[in-house]
């Protein structure tokens, strides 16, 4: 078991120069890349709404054909991650895992 406990306020806001800093050189590394990927407040809400969930995890991945992917998975406040239960993309006991987000470019 996990040292830690997450928690409903973990992370914090930062300063808009330091968010807009760490942006460019993301950019400035990756000019061809994915710059980010929005997602609806239906889908984040979803997941945190997990009576278990205290927040969501958000992991980088590589889809099918090799592109940056995200994955929202809500976690528990020991950290484990609220897997669906059972075979399929959202099944109703369990959590939500989701992807599907549009991303920047083209929608910026």
């Amino acid at each position: 078991m996990a040292k830690y406990k997450f928690s409903k306020t973990d992370g914090g806001p930062i300063d808009q120069n330091k968010a807009k800093t760490w942006m460019k050189k993301y950019d400035d590394k990756h000019p061809d890349g994915i710059r980010a990927y929005f997602f609806g407040s239906d889908i984040i809400r979803k997941i945190i709404d997990n009576p278990e969930a205290v927040g969501m995890r958000i992991y980088f991945s590589y889809g099918d054909e090799d592109k940056l992917q995200t994955v929202l998975i809500g976690a528990r406040e020991d950290g484990t991650n609220i897997w669906p239960t059972g075979e399929g993309k959202d099944m109703p006991a369990g959590g939500t895992v989701a992807d599907m987000g549009l991303p920047c470019p083209p929608y910026c």
